[in-house]
């Protein structure tokens, strides 16, 4: 079961890592006012947030079949791990944990530099109810 845990951690930080990708990617086409590229990158984002749901779906699934919460803290989980098993475990954890934060990070970068535009677009929406006589 923890080979099967360990591997899927590893698949859920590359898909953390391509998640990060995709916010700086959308961060620089803001910043550099490249519009016409921002709707694809945004779905590039969607289809990494996508994966990465889907693995921490079967991450869920993988502890549920082992008769483990599906919700345990990976702290929890390496006290149940082999002695083979948790060294790796615990190396894959961390590098997940070090993902996350970066994924954090790189949200609110990316929250930061779209805010101004979606004030704008807010902007405008109330414009057009004020000429639709909403």
């Amino acid at each position: 079961m923890f080979d099967q845990l360990v591997s899927l951690l590893q698949r859920q930080v590359a898909a953390l890592e391509a998640v990060e990708s995709r916010l700086r990617a959308l961060e620089l086409l803001v910043v550099a006012d490249e519009q016409r590229f921002v709707a694809r990158a945004m779905d590039e984002l969607e289809q990494a947030a996508e994966r990465l749901a889907a693995l921490e779906l079967g991450r869920a699934l993988v502890l549920s079949s082992a008769g483990l919460p599906v919700d345990a803290a990976a702290t929890d989980l390496v006290t149940a791990a082999d002695e083979e098993t948790v060294a790796v475990f615990r190396d894959v954890v961390e590098r997940l944990r070090s993902a996350a934060a970066r994924v954090t990070e790189a949200r609110e970068r990316t929250y930061a530099v779209l805010k101004p535009g979606a004030e704008e677009l807010r902007q405008r929406l109330v414009a057009t109810e004020a000429y639709a006589g909403a």
